[in-house]
């Protein structure tokens, strides 16, 4: 492994501290080192050695008259204090003279926690300058075992957070099925228990019906949101339709109080080739997380238009702001933003969806929030979704021309 420690975009991580206080040692030394390409920065003391070793270092030359009598303890404490990644290399420049045991008192008081490499003066500087570089290359490997561990650290955090959103979901997907099916099979009971009144009870008959869709739209948006994760294009049921027409009906489905805070703007008629079923879906998710996340009580605006390569939907609402860093997520699978977390239970199904329906038309979907202007989604798409089907699934109809 080849480590570019001449390399300016190396910053401090690579520099080497000396430590070298009397005389021209540290001088001479940085500016041998300068000259082999090796960044450097001198120490007056060991206060200072420990600050910058906090800033990033790639390697520690300390002499033996800098450490005096406790100065060994002291650094021995500066390099303890490093990140569990960390073991920054330390050149011990030996005065060549003096007894062994001091020298082994310090190489003690420093090898538990650190790579050490002892020179014992005078040496030539191309011994220095080859020590010094073997030290910068192994610190270079505790950087990427660093980005290892971060990037460990990262999958570990989006792995719990993928775990939790499952089992948020599999509760809310339990909880959200019991409701229509006990619903369907409390009236499939009553026909049973009774079916000599089969005839005037048709109103059961029909709740079984209305509960039996309700499972099969939960169902059906489950697995047309795990077509989208997986990067595959809804199939369409495409036939000429009346884009106004479908969001009027949309609003005209919403509750009475609901439907008084939206506000249509459109014209007549805009025609064009697309899945009613899909857009209607689309559109009653932006209407309804509109109706949910915007201001209390406040009117929702729902426009109609063409645009020079096709048409226009959007739906604006005011309310809080959607920060910048959830708008991307937004439309990814179980996700909502902080503040519809807080609010409100669901899926997070419903933009996810949307996306979906709009690169399945060849369109797209755009989303602006600021607290002064408010929120608004934009459903883009072309006048004509033929060309962006690859196949017609099966059991769909032909457009009709």
């Amino acid at each position: 492994m080849n480590v570019a420690v001449s390399d300016p975009s190396s910053g401090s991580d690579l520099r080497v501290l000396v430590l070298a206080p009397f005389g021209r040692d540290a001088e001479v030394t940085c500016d041998l080192l300068r000259g082999a390409g090796i960044a450097t920065r001198s120490c007056a003391d060991l206060d200072e050695l420990g600050r910058e070793v906090r800033a990033g270092a790639g390697a520690i030359i300390v002499t033996a008259e800098a450490l005096g009598q406790d100065g060994a303890s002291v650094l021995a404490r500066i390099l303890e204090s490093q990140e569990p990644w960390s073991r920054i290399p330390v050149v011990f420049a030996g005065s060549g003279h003096g007894p062994d045991e001091v020298l082994g008192g310090v190489i003690d008081a420093l090898e538990h926690a650190n790579l050490v490499t002892v020179l014992e003066r005078p040496f030539r500087f191309v011994t220095l300058r080859t020590v010094v570089r073997s030290a910068l290359r192994s610190r270079q490997r505790q950087y990427e075992l660093r980005d290892l561990l971060e990037q460990l650290h990262d999958n570990v955090e989006r792995l719990d957070a993928e775990r939790v959103v499952r089992e948020r979901f599999v509760s809310l997907l339990a909880h959200d099925l019991r409701g229509p099916l006990s619903a369907a099979s409390m009236a499939a009971k009553m026909l049973v228990a009774h079916p000599e009144r089969l005839q005037e009870r048709r109103d059961l008959a029909i709740r079984i019906e209305r509960n039996m869709l309700r499972v099969d739209r939960m169902i059906q948006d489950l697995l047309d949101a795990n077509r989208v994760r997986a990067g595959h294009r809804l199939a369409l049921d495409l036939k000429r339709c009346d884009l106004v027409e479908i969001a009027s009906d949309v609003i005209t489905d919403l509750q009475d109080a609901d439907r008084e805070r939206v506000r249509l703007s459109a014209p007549d008629r805009l025609e064009g080739v697309w899945a009613p079923d899909q857009l209607t879906r689309a559109l009653w998710n932006l209407i309804t997380n509109a109706l949910k996340h915007g201001a209390p009580g406040g009117q929702v605006d729902v426009g109609v238009g063409r645009a020079p390569d096709g048409v226009v939907l959007s739906v604006h609402n005011a309310g809080p702001e959607i920060p910048l860093d959830e708008q991307a997520r937004l439309f990814e699978p179980f996700s909502r933003s902080r503040g519809a977390e807080a609010r409100a239970r669901g899926w997070g199904l419903g933009l996810t969806l949307v996306r979906g329906c709009a690169e399945a038309h060849g369109g797209a979907i755009e989303l602006s929030s600021s607290a002064a202007e408010g929120t608004t989604f934009t459903l883009r798409l072309p006048l004509d979704a033929r060309p962006f089907q690859a196949a017609v699934a099966p059991g769909t109809s032909p457009v009709d021309t």
